[in-house]
């Protein structure tokens, strides 16, 4: 006999009972791929989901720092001018303490500038700690 009759004398002739676990494992290959792209989908849904969640909670902290910031300047900004406010009237001032006054007021003064409200900035649950535990209100 020649080699390709040795070979196929050794694969078994197909039979119906064999055409018919075939196709049983083509249907069952078929489905369990069906079943895993569901639950790929699904998982990717929920990532899609998760991920708009995230943005917003992200966006919300991102509007509430820039709003806290904005507050914070603007109190800066307040008590800079007042302090040159009261530096302009103690200036002008003939008291005999005038010029103790607008030492201390110039020590005020140099205190506010050396200050960062950037300091302490780590995470947006510290500085939204800091205003509920200050007590103030910030309009949004």
């Amino acid at each position: 006999m020649s080699t390709p009759q040795q070979v196929a004398n050794l694969i078994p002739k197909p039979s119906p009972a064999m055409a018919v676990d075939a196709f049983r494992l083509v249907m069952t290959s078929a489905n369990e791929w069906v079943t895993v792209i569901r639950q790929e989908r699904t998982k990717r849904q929920e990532i899609g989901a998760w991920e708009k969640t995230q943005l917003g909670i992200i966006q919300v902290q991102r509007d509430f720092l820039l709003t806290a910031l904005d507050k914070t300047f603007d109190e800066r900004r307040e008590n800079f001018r007042r302090l040159f406010d009261n530096l302009d009237t103690a200036l002008a001032s003939d008291r005999e303490d005038a010029a103790a006054q607008v030492s201390d007021i110039l020590g005020s003064i140099t205190e506010l500038a050396k200050t960062s409200p950037f300091k302490d900035l780590k995470s947006p649950s510290i500085v939204v700690q800091e205003f509920l535990q200050g007590g103030r209100v910030i309009e949004l």
